[in-house]
This record gives C-alpha cells, sequence and structure tokens, in this order.
C-alpha cells in the first residue's frame, strides 16, 4: 500500500467536494479523513487555513466559537437582558460552549457571572434550598415517576442532587432519597425495584 501524496489544490478539492455535505470542522475531519487533515495541517500550517484557502470562512465553521473573556461577559449579559436563567445547570445545559469559556477565563461560573455585573445570588438555586425545600422537590419528582437513579439525577436536576447529598444524604444520594422515605432501589432494574 502507497502513502498519498497530497499537494494544496488536491486538499482545497477534497474540502470544496464536501462542502455542505458534511461538516468541515477539524474534529470531523480529523476523526473522519485523517490523512486530508494532517496533511492540511503540514502543507496549510492549520486546518484553519486550509479552510480559508478554499476562500470559507472557518469563524463559521470550527465547531467550537473562541470566547475572549470580553465575548463571555457580553454573552451572559445579553442572555440576562433576555431574562434567560443563569443559575448554573441551566448554563451546562443550554449553553455549554458558553458556559465552558466562563470556567475557562474565570475559574468558575459564578465569577463571570458577577464579572458581568450580574448579582449570582439572585441566580443560584442551592443557596436559599432548606432541608425541607429540597425534600419537597425530591418528593414531587418521586410522584410525577421520575427516575430518581443517580445518573438521571446527575443529569438532570444536578443542582437538586448536589443539595441533596450535601444536606440530607452526608455526600450520599441513596442516604438522601431514604431521608426522604423513598427505599426503591434503583440500581435493580425497572423490574425489579420495590418501593
Amino acid at each position: 500500500m502507497f502513502k498519498q501524496l497530497w499537494h494544496p489544490e488536491m486538499i482545497q478539492h477534497h474540502i470544496m467536494q464536501h462542502n455542505g455535505k458534511e461538516p468541515l470542522n477539524s474534529y470531523y475531519y480529523a476523526t473522519h479523513y485523517p490523512d486530508v487533515y494532517a496533511a492540511a495541517e503540514r502543507i496549510f500550517g492549520s486546518w484553519g487555513e486550509a479552510i480559508e484557502s478554499c476562500g470559507l470562512d472557518y469563524s463559521l465553521i470550527k465547531k467550537y466559537k473562541s470566547w475572549t473573556k470580553q465575548a463571555v461577559l457580553d454573552e451572559i449579559r445579553r442572555l440576562a437582558k433576555e431574562g434567560e436563567p443563569l443559575f448554573s445547570q441551566n448554563a451546562q445545559k443550554q449553553h455549554k460552549p458558553l458556559y465552558m469559556a466562563a470556567i475557562k477565563r474565570f475559574g468558575n461560573w459564578g465569577k463571570a457571572i458577577q464579572g458581568a455585573g450580574v448579582d449570582y445570588k439572585n441566580v443560584r438555586l442551592r443557596r436559599s434550598m432548606t432541608k425541607a425545600d429540597i425534600k419537597k422537590e425530591i418528593l414531587e419528582l418521586f410522584r410525577r415517576g421520575e427516575v430518581l437513579s443517580y445518573t438521571n439525577m446527575r443529569e438532570n436536576y444536578m443542582y437538586l442532587q448536589a443539595a441533596a447529598m450535601k444536606k440530607l444524604g452526608d455526600g450520599s444520594w441513596a442516604r438522601a432519597r431514604r431521608e426522604c422515605g423513598i427505599l426503591t432501589n434503583y440500581r435493580l432494574r425497572p423490574d425489579r425495584r420495590q418501593a
């Protein structure tokens, strides 16, 4: 088997053939066309430069936006102005790139929120939750038939799970559930669970 010798025009042709048919971001190309990606990096200096050489705007193609501190603050202010919930769980689910950029640029979400001029005490969910509040929310989820497994709670109700583990369960989600009177064993298959 011989190794393909790539030339700039060949790489550009390959990119343009796939433009509009497949993603052109670096991750996609590195995993689906590693030989083209490696040749482009070697010949053009970066994948972005290879894309730009085709007359395409790589900032519109790349998977992840480059976030400056100012861009993070501006986006948080925009979301606040639109009334978007800014608590950590919502940011992680609905605005993950922004959330990750805030962590990278400011150390944590709260500092980014404060840096944008928003009072973080007004957006945090966990701070004001009493033990009674936590129990009430967990029991409401249980009554609605929500699966209260560790995994589901971590994925969909992280703030509530964290507060419950801290204030009710001494670090254990199973213990927190038992404190609420829920004895269902969520580690068993659904047909074997008992309440």
